[in-house]
């Protein structure tokens, strides 16, 4: 079952999302989250929740329900991406402090591994130039922690690490935007419905 497809997982990360956010209202996850980084609290899990059968959000809805929720204009535009945006695994929000918090899961490092499918060559060019837009703000900015020095690689972006390359940049493209957006990567250990992954060789990966 792809990570899209509508309803209850069966197994891998689609699973364990669903399972995570609907045990206790999320928070269970939402205090694992909190121990690694304390400015992330308070969760409201807006997605995907059981009584509305699992459904998952694009990043335009995500907006415009945020948006609604607060009451305050949030900008909309993801002009710097084709179509709506992605999918995502699962979105808390901390009203409060108007955060928005993006999941990425996986269940086995396979999964990590995606190239770009699309075919039009004006959306491969938006999707490139956002790309590296983000890389570069990555890079400059001390706040990532990474060395000023690294090299961009298209392919690793866009041919290698697709869907990681595309997190990274709806999160840097919404924070130009003035959004405050936390993405949290969850990795799934030892997976008895599928594939299961050490947390070692997640941590070597």
């Amino acid at each position: 079952m792809s990570n899209t497809s509508k309803g209850r997982g069966k197994k891998g990360s689609k699973f364990w999302i669903q399972t995570l956010l609907n045990l206790d209202n999320g928070n269970i996850l939402s205090s694992k989250i909190l121990k690694i980084d304390p400015t992330i609290e308070n969760i409201t899990w807006i997605s995907p929740l059981k009584k509305e059968n699992y459904r998952e959000f694009k990043t335009k809805e995500i907006l415009e329900k945020f948006s609604n929720a607060t009451n305050t204009f949030v900008s909309s535009d993801i002009s710097f991406w084709p179509y709506q945006g992605p999918w995502w695994d699962a979105v808390g929000v901390n009203y409060e402090k108007n955060t928005i918090i993006l999941v990425e899961a996986k269940a086995h490092i396979d999964e990590t591994m995606t190239k770009c499918l699309s075919k039009d060559l004006r959306n491969i060019e938006l999707i490139k130039q956002s790309m590296k837009e983000a890389h570069d703000i990555i890079v400059s900015d001390s706040k990532y922690g990474i060395s000023n020095n690294h090299i961009y690689d298209a392919d690793v972006w866009f041919k290698k690490y697709y869907q990681l390359g595309n997190r990274l940049t709806f999160m840097v493209q919404l924070r130009k935007q003035g959004l405050d957006v936390k993405l949290i990567l969850l990795n799934i250990i030892d997976d008895p419905t599928q594939i299961a992954t050490s947390r070692i060789k997640w941590e070597s990966h």
